[in-house]
């Protein structure tokens, strides 16, 4: 198994989408059998409104990382709206180049 998770959900009303959601629920028995404790995890969510929005998406998948005892070790919070858009927040482009080149 992988020991890093990379968690990618669009921002959908200051939240993941049902399909993120519907697999956070289904890992509920991981936080008994422990299989993810001590894995780590990474977020990456664009946002219409851009990072300012992304408080209570991040706090939510936190909240369940921690339930799972998997470490978040790292975020790429971007502004995009349609598919594709993200490539012009060059912020948020940098960030997920160095975040995946510091695995």
């Amino acid at each position: 198994m992988a020991d890093l998770l990379v968690y990618g959900t669009p921002n959908y009303w200051y939240g993941p989408s049902a399909k993120m959601k519907l697999l956070m629920d289904r890992m509920r028995p991981y936080g008994v059998s422990k299989k993810l404790r001590g894995k780590k995890a990474i977020i990456i969510s664009p946002a219409a409104e851009g990072p300012k929005v992304s408080g209570p998406l991040v706090e939510m998948l936190r909240l369940s990382f921690d339930y799972l005892g998997m470490e978040l070790v790292g975020k790429v919070l971007g502004t995009a709206y349609d598919k594709g858009e993200i490539k012009n927040d060059k912020k948020a482009m940098n960030q997920a180049y160095d975040l995946g080149a510091s695995f």
